[in-house]
């Protein structure tokens, strides 16, 4: 789109107008100075020193990023992705914010992110590959980087929605580029941020380019600026090269967005000078030169200046000022960053987790010779004396989240059907009759904004419970649960944590249509920062939840949609909590040992009662493992039955090949393999498809398999 088709407009008073916004003027866009430095209007209502401030934020990201691109060609610094051309947007856009409003940044935001306050040396340790950049100042309100192009977007809605739950009065304004505009992300963070009325802004750098595909290959609408309307609130579309008209327009949209008038998309359109990032220098040759040579007059920093000088407000010797200073505080941040050593390589292990597993305590004592604490699981648990009410496993549940959310305030429970419907499985029922519709809210059908939002729900400072309806529905989310959910942590180095609880049913057994009885554990067990909890009985679905609940760890708790109706058990009313990472030894034995978790309780404690009160052939001492936990597994419970009883049978539902009973044998044949009598067997799920409900029964670990299994290695 050649911005020349745009009419252009420079009354601030047209956004009054009810309908203006791309209604009626699809092809209007807001200008203040031309690229000659003629103001448009009337003069801007920003006093001259936010006008030099202005200036000299813009120059600070244009130089930093000429240094950013030149380090990273020395190879001193990594991959950088250029934004000459865009600081009239970002310094536009960043600039209206107050200190208590919040940025969640695209990583083309160079400019935006140092005068929001990032530090110069920080983000060069960024871009040079040192995590000690990542954390960011405690008063910096931002959200890290996010790589995976507009993930973050909805991370911005779920940080908005904490502002207002805990009534901060805060505004969170969020970036992409136009290429953003195509994932599934944007369109879902837009749709809940309208749903929700959320106070939100949503800045697109429109800068043509999509890595090598220009602004057609993305979207066949006029504007992008107009899908807002499609989600139920305002668009607008501005010169991005123009920083008044950019300051001006997303002004307007905080103090509106700070009323509760909810969210505004903006924009900037404007241009990438550069290539994407230093690593890919091809798509900067397919622009012609004449679209080089156009764009170059509209330089951003040109017009400023120009501008700027035309009304007296700097002057040469000012401008000669504010270069030197400028280019002295870079060198003296290149110099620092040179002069940093490299932190040891333990360092990469200490912010996955609160504290480290015994899987990471292992591996940094084995390869570095490194010691550390490691987690010490701790439980609170009552004594059981059958005098207590016997409750099925879906009451149990909804039992430790009413227990915890009425214990801790911040806790928000959130998902599609939570609230009046209660879940799909009645999880959540009545929750929020009692909490209210601030904390058990329904949101829309889309699960990877459910998971986006829980991470920025998280780093507004709650706990989020979010549900998912079933095991099938999860891989949509997958891309932020992977991405963010497990290393938003580590990313940060503590300051955002994810902390939360993502729940949902899992398993066969219910005669469900396809996609509705997977075992998906493996997927969350494989990606680092998670933990990942499945109970097998009522009183373990209330203490592990509970504890889940009051973790500083992000916790995958899958709950066997098997046993949400029974076996009933007892369960204590009062508060109780099960260690995550602690197996439960079920029954001792001394001939074989039977390791399970989730529904495949119920078959592995059958076959063990089978093969211990079997009267016609010789009777075993059979020892049973719930793991409870299946990441981190806890291997020392394990190991320590092997040594008694030297032959194992694992069991699981999900599927055989690189599933959960695979990283246990592994585990014991690599520190348990002399007290073995026998192979480890395994009894799974089929590497296939989970099938329908006529041959269900059929993939399900049974009694029979197990027993057959079991035969084999006590007969070896």
């Amino acid at each position: 789109m050649d911005m020349a088709q745009y009419e252009t407009r420079s009354e601030l008073k047209i956004f009054s107008e009810a309908d203006f916004w791309l209604r009626k003027a699809d092809d209007a866009v807001y200008r203040r100075i031309s690229p000659d430095g003629t103001l448009n209007g009337d003069e801007p209502s920003i006093d001259p020193d936010t006008l030099r401030r202005m200036y000299e934020w813009m120059v600070l990201g244009r130089y930093f990023d000429q240094k950013a691109s030149n380090l990273s060609t020395l190879r001193e610094l990594g991959t950088y992705t250029p934004c000459r051309g865009q600081e009239g947007a970002q310094i536009g856009f960043i600039s209206p914010l107050q200190k208590n409003d919040w940025f969640v940044p695209m990583y083309r935001d160079s400019a935006a992110m140092l005068a929001w306050g990032y530090p110069l040396l920080q983000l060069l340790q960024y871009w040079g590959g040192d995590e000690r950049g990542m954390r960011g100042p405690e008063e910096v309100n931002m959200l890290p980087i996010a790589v995976p192009v507009a993930t973050q977007l909805p991370h911005a809605a779920g940080l908005a929605m904490a502002k207002t739950f805990q009534k901060e009065n805060s505004i969170v304004l969020t970036s992409t580029g136009d290429g953003g505009t195509s994932k599934g992300d944007f369109h879902e963070a837009l749709n809940f941020a309208g749903v929700f009325h959320l106070p939100i802004i949503f800045a697109v750098e429109n800068n043509q380019w999509a890595i090598s595909l220009k602004r057609p290959r993305q979207t066949a609408s006029k504007t992008i600026a107009q899908k807002a309307t499609a989600y139920g609130f305002d668009g607008i579309v501005v010169d991005g090269n123009d920083v008044i008209a950019s300051y001006e327009v997303t002004k307007y949209a905080v103090e509106r967005a700070r009323r509760g008038m909810g969210p505004m998309l903006i924009e900037f359109y404007t241009y990438r000078m550069g290539p994407h990032s230093t690593a890919e220098l091809v798509s900067n040759k397919l622009k012609s030169p004449e679209e080089l040579s156009e764009w170059e007059k509209k330089d951003p920093i040109v017009r400023f200046e120009k501008y700027l000088l035309n009304k007296g407000i700097i002057d040469a010797p000012y401008k000669q000022s504010v270069a030197s200073s400028i280019a002295a505080k870079i060198e003296d941040a290149v110099r620092a960053f040179r002069s940093i050593h490299p932190p040891p390589p333990t360092d990469m292990f200490q912010y996955m987790y609160d504290v480290p597993t015994p899987i990471l305590v292992e591996e940094m004592r084995e390869n570095f010779g490194a010691t550390a604490s490691q987690d010490s699981a701790s439980s609170i648990e009552p004594t059981l004396t059958g005098g207590r009410p016997a409750v099925n496993m879906r009451n149990a549940l909804n039992m430790a989240l009413r227990q915890e959310m009425k214990r801790d305030g911040k806790i928000v429970v959130f998902g599609e059907d939570v609230g009046k419907n209660g879940g799909v499985f009645q999880v959540t029922r009545g929750l929020q009759d009692e909490f209210g519709p601030n904390r058990v809210f329904d949101t829309p059908l889309a699960e990877a904004s459910i998971a986006g939002v829980y991470v920025g729900l998280s780093a507004g400072g709650l706990v989020p419970v979010a549900e998912f309806q079933f095991d099938g529905f999860t891989p949509p989310a997958y891309d932020q649960i992977f991405n963010h959910v497990a290393r938003m942590r580590n990313r940060t180095r503590g300051r955002f944590t994810a902390r939360g609880v993502i729940r949902f049913p899992y398993g066969a057994g219910i005669r469900a249509p396809e996609s509705h009885s997977d075992s998906p554990e493996a997927h969350f067990c494989h990606t680092p920062g998670l933990k990942v909890v499945i109970p097998s009985n009522p009183y373990d679905a209330k203490g592990l939840l509970a504890s889940a609940l009051r973790e500083t760890n992000p916790v995958i708790f899958m709950e066997p949609k098997k046993l949400y109706d029974s076996p009933k058990t007892e369960v204590p009313e009062e508060e109780y909590t099960i260690p995550i990472g602690k197996a439960k030894l079920v029954r001792g034995g001394t001939d074989l040992t039977l390791i399970s978790y989730g529904a495949m309780m119920a078959p592995t404690l059958a076959a063990a009662d089978a093969l211990q009160q079997q009267q016609t052939e010789r009777s075993y001492s059979v020892e049973v493992i719930d793991l409870r936990t299946v990441s981190p597994i806890d291997f020392e419970t394990v190991l320590a039955s092997v040594r008694r009883t030297g032959r194992v049978v694992i069991v699981h539902e999900a599927p055989r090949n690189l599933g959960v009973g695979a990283e246990i044998a592994a585990k014991i044949a690599d520190e348990g393999l002399d007290y073995l009598k026998a192979p480890v067997k395994r009894v799974t799920g089929f590497d296939i498809v989970v099938p329908l409900s006529k041959l269900e029964d059929e993939y399900v670990p049974s009694k029979g398999r197990i027993l057959k299994a079991a035969t084999k290695v006590l007969n070896y």
